[in-house]
C-alpha cells in the first residue's frame, strides 16, 4: 500500500505531533509499505503563523526507510520582504503557495491513503478540501486541543465529514470524537503514541531534579511551575528545577527570567539521548500543561521507570493513573501542583513504586509495534 503523510512537521522539528508521525511511518514501513511524508521545508510548524523560522534545507530524502519531501513555503516574501509587505500578507502568500505543492505532489504520488494531522493546520485543511475530487482515501487525525480559545469543533467536525477513517489518540479522545464531532464508531481507531524502552538509574539513587520536557510556549505553563517550586523549595531547598527543551522559534522565552534563579537548570534543545539521560535520572517529571493531546513526554517518563506529575485534564485523567503511575494534580491550583511534586519527592518507595508500575505499562501498552498494527488494520478497512 502505498500511504503518504501530510504533515505540518517532520524530523528534525521536535514535538509530540512530530514524534507521532515519524514513529507510525517508520513502523508501517517497516511493514513494507510505501510511505512518503510530505511537510513544508520549515524547521518549525509554527512559520504557519509566524514570520522569522528558518529552513530545513533537502527537497526530498530518506529517514528511516520513508522517504519526506520537503516542499518549498518560506519563499523571498517570507525571508526578506515580510516588513514590506505584512506579516498577514506573507503568511497567506507562503501558506497558498504551499498549498498548491502540497496538491501536485499528492497528484503525483497518487497513494492509496492519505494520513493528515494534527487539528485544522493548513496543511489538513487543503487536504480536506482535494478529498471530494481525490481517488485516494482520507484517514484524519485530529488531535483535540479544546482548551484552546481557537478551537472550533464546527470546523473539525466539518473536516471529519469528508474522512474515510479517524485516529483518536485516547479513549477519552474517542469518546468525544464520537459523541461531539460526528465520527463513525467502525471507522474511528485508537491509535496511541509508542515509546522506545528506557533505562534509569535506580531510584533511590537519582539526583534532587523536578524535570520538565517540551518546548518553551506559553501552553506549557511554565510560570505556574515555577510559582509551585517556591512551594517545593520550602520543604526541599536542594532540588533543582530542570527545563529541557527548545526556546520558541519567534516571541518570548518564557523561561528567560526563571533562568535567573540559580536552582533553576536551562538545556536549550537537548538531543534526543542528552533527553533520555535526564529523564533517567530525574526524580519527577512534571507536565503542567491543560493543552495537550496526549502529552507523550509522559510516555518517555515512564519509560526509563519515572513517575510524572500531571495537570488535571480528561486527556491526562485517560493516561495516567492518579496513585498507581503518577500524580494527577488539579489543572488551576498551584498548591495541588506542589503538594503533588512534593509528595513524590518526600515518599521515594511510593515513587519507585509508581515508576515500576508506569515502566510496565510503557513496555506492554504503549509500544510502536502495537500503535502501528492498529493502524495498519485501519488503513486496510478504509481502503
Amino acid at each position: 500500500m502505498r500511504v503518504v503523510f501530510s504533515a505540518h512537521a517532520y524530523s528534525p522539528s521536535i514535538g509530540g505531533a512530530e514524534r507521532y508521525t515519524q514513529g507510525l511511518a517508520e513502523g508501517l514501513a517497516a511493514l513494507g509499505h510505501e510511505v512518503h511524508v510530505v511537510v513544508p521545508d520549515v524547521d518549525d510548524p509554527e512559520a504557519f503563523y509566524e514570520r522569522g523560522h528558518g529552513a530545513v534545507g533537502t527537497a526530498e530524502e530518506i529517514v528511516g526507510a520513508v522517504r519526506v519531501h520537503r516542499l518549498g513555503y518560506a519563499g523571498l516574501g517570507y525571508r526578506r520582504f515580510g516588513g514590506l509587505l505584512g506579516r498577514e500578507r506573507v503568511l497567506r502568500s507562503s501558506i497558498q503557495g504551499f498549498n498548491r505543492r502540497l496538491g501536485d505532489r499528492l497528484a503525483e504520488l497518487a497513494p492509496d491513503v492519505v494520513v493528515t494531522l494534527p487539528h485544522l493546520f493548513p496543511n489538513v485543511e487543503e487536504v480536506l478540501r482535494l478529498r471530494p475530487s481525490a481517488a485516494w482515501k482520507l484517514v484524519y487525525a485530529p488531535m483535540l486541543h479544546e482548551d484552546d480559545p481557537h478551537w472550533s469543533i464546527d470546523r473539525v467536525s466539518r473536516g471529519m465529514m469528508g474522512a474515510d477513517g479517524v485516529i483518536a489518540l485516547t479513549e477519552h479522545e474517542r469518546e468525544r470524537l464520537l459523541d461531539s464531532y460526528g465520527a463513525r464508531r467502525d471507522t474511528t481507531a485508537i491509535v496511541t503514541p509508542g515509546v522506545d524502552p528506557g533505562e534509569g538509574k535506580p531510584y533511590l539513587d537519582r539526583d534532587p531534579i523536578v524535570l520538565f520536557v517540551g518546548r518553551r510556549t506559553a501552553s506549557k505553563r511554565l510560570d505556574v511551575l515555577y510559582e509551585a517550586m517556591q512551594m517545593v523549595w520550602d520543604r526541599f531547598p536542594d532540588v533543582v528545577l530542570q527545563l529541557a527543551g527548545s526556546r520558541p522559534g519567534v516571541g518570548p522565552d518564557p523561561a528567560i527570567w526563571i533562568a535567573a534563579d540559580p536552582r533553576v537548570s536551562i538545556v536549550d534543545a537537548p538531543t534526543e539521548s542528552v533527553k533520555d539521560q535526564l529523564l533517567g535520572m530525574a526524580r519527577v517529571v512534571v507536565s503542567p500543561s491543560l493543552t495537550e493531546s496526549f502529552g507523550i513526554t509522559t510516555l518517555e517518563a515512564w519509560a526509563h521507570g519515572t513517575p510524572v506529575v500531571v495537570a488535571d485534564s480528561p486527556v491526562n485523567r485517560s493516561v495516567v493513573r492518579h496513585g498507581a503511575d503518577g500524580l494527577v494534580a488539579a489543572g488551576e491550583s498551584v498548591h495541588d501542583l506542589a503538594s503533588a511534586i512534593n509528595r513524590v519527592l518526600e515518599d521515594s518507595p511510593f515513587a519507585e513504586t509508581m515508576g515500576r508500575a508506569a515502566q510496565l505499562r510503557a513496555e506492554t501498552e504503549f509500544t510502536w509495534d502495537r500503535s502501528v498494527q492498529t493502524l495498519a488494520q485501519l488503513l486496510k478497512d478504509v481502503s
